[in-house]
C-alpha cells in the first residue's frame, strides 16, 4: 500500500477485505481519512463523539485477527469483529457526509448573505 490518502470508500474496501498483512495498513489508512474530513474551522462534535467506538472497533478487528501477536481468532470471531468495524466505519462515513453537506449549505449561505 503505497497511497498516501484515502477516501471512505477505500478505507471500507481494505477493511472489507484484507488479510493479516493488508490488515496492518488499516490504522494509516483511517487517520488519513479521519483527519482529511474532521475540520478545525467547524469540528463536527457527531463526528467526534464516533471516534472511540471506531477505535475500539479497529483495535477489537486487529487483535482478531491477529495484527499484534501473529495469533489470530477464529474465522468466525475475526468476521464478526470486522463486521462491526463496517458498522462503525459506515455510520462515520455518513456522518462525514452529512457534516460536508451542511459545511457546504453554510457556505452558500454566507456567500449569499454577503451578496
Amino acid at each position: 500500500m503505497s497511497v498516501d490518502h484515502f477516501d471512505g470508500a477505500l478505507v471500507r474496501q481494505l477493511v472489507a477485505s484484507c488479510d493479516l498483512q493488508d490488515a496492518a495498513h488499516i490504522p494509516k489508512a483511517l487517520f488519513s481519512y479521519i483527519s482529511s474530513v474532521l475540520s478545525s474551522r467547524e469540528p463536527n462534535v457527531y463526528l467526534i463523539d464516533l471516534l472511540p467506538s471506531l477505535s475500539a472497533a479497529v483495535q477489537a478487528f486487529l487483535t482478531g485477527i491477529g495484527a499484534f501477536n501473529r495469533s489470530p481468532m477464529p474465522e468466525l470471531e475475526v468476521a464478526r469483529r470486522r463486521g462491526r468495524l463496517l458498522e462503525c466505519l459506515d455510520a462515520f462515513m455518513d456522518e462525514a457526509r452529512l457534516s460536508q453537506q451542511s459545511m457546504a449549505f453554510m457556505e452558500a449561505l454566507r456567500a449569499s448573505d454577503r451578496s
